[in-house]
């Protein structure tokens, strides 16, 4: 009998919990989820067409931004700079 348990009825109960645990996404809920990427400047989760990536340094080093921050740092640049456009 404890050879019977341990070779049959174990590890199907142990198939059995790992199938449940990990249960694959059907096809709707894998074309719902957009990839997401966390902005360089804010941290916050994004979908990846919302945002704009940038090659930055020698190193080829990708950096994410939102158009929240980009807008910031626009803004920003015009007051140091003093320059004024056509708005």
């Amino acid at each position: 009998m404890f050879f019977v348990f341990c070779v049959v009825i174990l590890p199907t109960i142990v198939l059995l919990i790992l199938l449940l645990v990990s249960k694959q996404k059907t096809d709707d809920e894998m074309e719902s989820t957009e990839p997401m990427e966390v902005c360089a400047f804010c941290q916050n989760d994004f979908p990846i067409n919302q945002l704009v990536e940038k090659e930055v340094g020698t190193y080829g080093k990708i950096y994410c931004f939102c158009e929240e921050c980009v807008e910031k740092l626009y803004n920003e640049f015009k007051e140091n700079t003093g320059i004024k456009t056509g708005e």
